[in-house]
């Protein structure tokens, strides 16, 4: 059980790199909502998994997330904020790699078990190509 939010972050990080998206499901809650790449909005894991990660992961290497801020809320024990700045290469369609730099918003809730999260936002920093659907 992570009950650390770095810990957390540097696990999702080792996953994303892995490509272990059942790894990555553990982390996060069943009725996450998230803002992605191809989708204005995914409601629940598996749209998280399926319509994100799964086009996203396998294209990139050397996944890293930067230190992290992070955000607890006083009136609302239990749930952690974390903003923190990313970097990994993108694979280019003609071969070879490029360097893809982002930010990422995500919150986590505490419960028996564990960290999970509910919410996550990723992003790239303006003026990175994205990866083309």
């Amino acid at each position: 059980m992570q009950k650390e939010p770095q810990q957390w972050l540097r696990e999702w990080e080792r996953l994303i790199n892995a490509l272990d998206f059942a790894g990555g499901r553990a982390l996060f809650a069943e009725d996450v909502v998230s803002f992605g790449t191809f989708a204005d909005m995914l409601h629940g894991l598996d749209e998280l998994e399926h319509r994100q990660w799964r086009k996203i992961w396998p294209t990139i290497a050397d996944f890293t997330f930067e230190e992290p801020t992070i955000i607890r809320f006083d009136d609302s024990p239990g749930t952690i904020g974390i903003v923190v700045l990313w970097h990994s290469k993108g694979r280019k369609k003609e071969g070879g790699w490029y360097p893809r730099k982002g930010r990422a918003t995500l919150i986590l809730k505490d419960g028996k078990d564990g960290l999970r999260c509910v919410h996550s936002h990723l992003s790239m920093e303006p003026g990175i190509p994205p990866l083309a659907d």
